[in-house]
């Protein structure tokens, strides 16, 4: 009976580390696509902002801000998307937009990844 039930649970075993290599494979085919379309409009959003002095805008807006006591993050930051072109200002919409339509995902993604390890723990307490 008890070599059943350990055949059982080696069987298991089994199968369950194929699925979660196959779900790891899969998550990071999809995180590396996910950020090598990031990079890409980043790098367009930086090629954009260079092109159109807004780099030079923001730096001037966070010196100003720095020196009369105000938060000089904020103002360049400010001075930067006032300078980039429509073009820029909808990628960077759409970025963020991205950012925040994954977030969600990203969570569910955690939580898969803390059950899975919850039960290879449980599996492996009943092996022993």
């Amino acid at each position: 009976m008890s070599r059943s039930i350990g055949a059982v649970i080696e069987w298991l075993k089994s199968q369950f580390r194929r699925i979660v290599n196959a779900l790891r494979g899969r998550a990071d085919n999809v995180a590396q696509d996910i950020f090598q379309k990031a990079e890409k409009w980043l790098k367009s959003l930086i090629a954009s902002a260079a092109q159109s002095d807004a780099g030079t805008k923001a730096v001037i807006e966070g010196i100003r801000a720095a020196l009369t006591g105000k938060n000089p993050v904020w103002a360049a930051t400010k001075a930067l998307i006032s300078g980039l072109s429509g073009k820029a200002k909808v990628g960077l919409a759409l970025l963020l937009l991205l950012a925040l339509l994954l977030a969600p995902v990203l969570l569910v993604v955690l939580l898969l990844v803390l059950v899975v390890a919850a039960l290879v723990a449980a599996i492996r307490a009943a092996a022993q």
